[in-house]
């Protein structure tokens, strides 16, 4: 086998066993809010100078609010976005941004759907086809000549 079917069969490999993972979760993942807006506060007041002591409650109000969000959509969420934005013991998670990426994801996802065209296939080695999910439906390795 050459490399680079090596390489893209492995990472297919890590995908479909990460997303197999994942969609086992029926819940959303639990961050120490306290820690985190904390942390995020501290950095902040560090940066600007400043005690910023509004900067807590706030990063508390948008992160409750984003868990609230992720909560009532959890169960419609595909596993696939799950397995690329949750990352629960990554550096510094948060339900603000996990909730960005799920819906970047779903906006990009709508508008392949309507307009197809520009989720054309790569011609590029190796060939990767793709659904209106995003999701990789087939690879095909190139013969190197």
């Amino acid at each position: 086998m050459h490399i680079r079917s090596i390489i893209v069969i492995s990472g297919v490999v890590f995908l479909m066993t990460t997303t197999a993972a994942l969609s086992k979760d029926d819940v959303v993942p639990k961050i120490d809010l306290e820690k985190q807006c904390t942390k995020s506060q501290q950095v902040t007041d560090s940066l600007t100078g400043t005690k910023n002591p509004e900067s807590f409650d706030s990063c508390i109000k948008n992160e409750q609010s984003a868990r609230d969000k992720l909560i009532e959509r959890w169960a419609t969420i595909p596993a696939s976005d799950k397995a690329l934005c949750i990352h629960s013991t990554q550096f510094s998670p948060s339900y603000f941004e996990w909730l960005g990426c799920i819906d970047t994801r779903d906006y990009v996802r709508k508008q392949r759907e309507k307009d197809p065209s520009s989720m054309r296939t790569s011609r590029l080695c190796p060939i990767v086809n793709w659904n209106s999910y995003g999701e990789i439906t087939s690879v095909a390795a190139c013969q190197l000549r």
